[in-house]
């Protein structure tokens, strides 16, 4: 309940300092957040949560279809302070009901509802700083990537096809009851060809690119990994050394206070200074993560700051190459959690001198 209590002032604090009434959370990585994790959805390939949950100075109320209203009240937000407000499918929606009880309030959503203001950047930054509990679950959770990704790749046998690979994988993340919202598995030409290797299956000869997005604790961690099969061609390792190279000086540009739009610059000059300048505009380059997939709102941001206790994704990629890690803002320094000590290192030094150990590519 620590947690929950922290976060509920963080709530508390945003409700008296803006010109907001009330709050509604319908979003299920934003219940998890809440909730220390619990889930709140019953459908996993949809955002919404079947219980909404709505904040006003006066009280908290959980708003659910009568199928979910006991779970919701016995099992996710036992002893949370909540007046559980049951509707049934003929008579209201979850979102008509809220719309009629703020009637004449200025609310802020994270979910489209009547006349509430529509706000994800606002309501992700109440996530940060994260708690004490949540940084040691990240660095289980970065640990636990590390070990998948290390352990599927260790399972590939020659002739094996992208969805073969992909198979080994999903065996590994139900062992470890990890849940995988993003899976994408690449072989040879497509990782050349396409950003997005969604498996498919072509036999995989050469090189290997995995890049899945992991759920667990609900939180996400989202990373690649490359892997050739014997001698690494030389075009890859000037590829994915060039991406690396660019990671690093990410890493260690990264602090406390600076504008995600300095951040995104600095990127374009490296992709520039590195001769991929016409690659900078094939991908988003990353942001926050946590029980968001990735808060992509920093992206066209130009006031959003880099946090304490904020977890991030950096996509850096080029035709034939991708490095991303879970790395989060710790005390005022970058740790990559998701280096854990399964997969082979390589330092890259950068341009202020500063040595960053990053993944290198895995040969087998």
């Amino acid at each position: 309940m620590k947690d929950f209590n922290e976060k509920l002032k963080r709530i508390e604090t945003l409700l008296a300092e803006s010109r907001y009434e009330a709050l509604v959370l319908g979003r299920r990585d934003n219940f998890a957040w809440l909730t220390g994790g619990k889930e709140g959805g019953v459908i996993r390939n949809m955002e919404g949560s079947f219980v909404y949950l709505v904040f006003m100075k006066e009280e908290r109320v959980a708003v659910a279809m009568n199928a979910d209203v006991r779970k919701a009240e016995e099992e996710l937000l036992c002893g949370m302070g909540f007046r559980f407000q049951s509707v049934d499918w003929k008579s209201s929606s979850k979102e008509g009901y809220i719309e009629q009880m703020l009637a004449g309030k200025r609310f802020l959503t994270d979910v489209p509802i009547g006349n509430g203001c529509l706000d994800l950047d606002t309501v992700y930054d109440l996530e940060y700083p994260m708690t004490a509990g949540e940084i040691e679950k990240y660095r289980k959770l970065g640990a636990l990537t590390d070990d998948i990704l290390y352990r599927t790749a260790k399972a590939f046998r020659k002739g094996m096809t992208e969805n073969d690979l992909k198979k080994e994988m999903l065996k590994i993340c139900v062992q470890e009851d990890a849940e995988v919202d993003v899976m994408q598995v690449g072989g040879d030409e497509r990782v050349k060809n396409y950003r997005h290797c969604t498996p498919t299956d072509k036999v995989i000869e050469k090189t290997i690119l995995l890049s899945p997005v992991f759920r667990k604790y609900g939180l996400h961690s989202n990373i690649a990994r490359m892997v050739c099969i014997g001698d690494i061609p030389e075009d890859v390792r000037k590829s994915y050394d060039d991406v690396c190279r660019i990671q690093a000086e990410i890493i260690a540009f990264s602090r406390e206070g600076l504008l995600f739009a300095d951040l995104f610059a600095k990127q374009e000059e490296l992709y520039r200074k590195l001769g991929y300048a016409h690659e900078w505009l094939m991908h988003g380059h990353g942001a926050p993560v946590g029980y968001m997939l990735s808060d992509g709102g920093v992206l066209y941001s130009k006031d959003r700051v880099m946090k304490t206790g904020q977890a991030y994704e950096w996509f850096v990629t080029v035709s034939g190459a991708k490095s991303a890690e879970l790395v989060m803002n710790i005390d005022g320094k970058q740790e990559i959690l998701s280096l854990a000590g399964k997969w082979p290192v390589k330092e890259y030094v950068t341009e202020s001198g500063e040595a960053v150990m990053l993944p290198d590519i895995l040969v087998l």
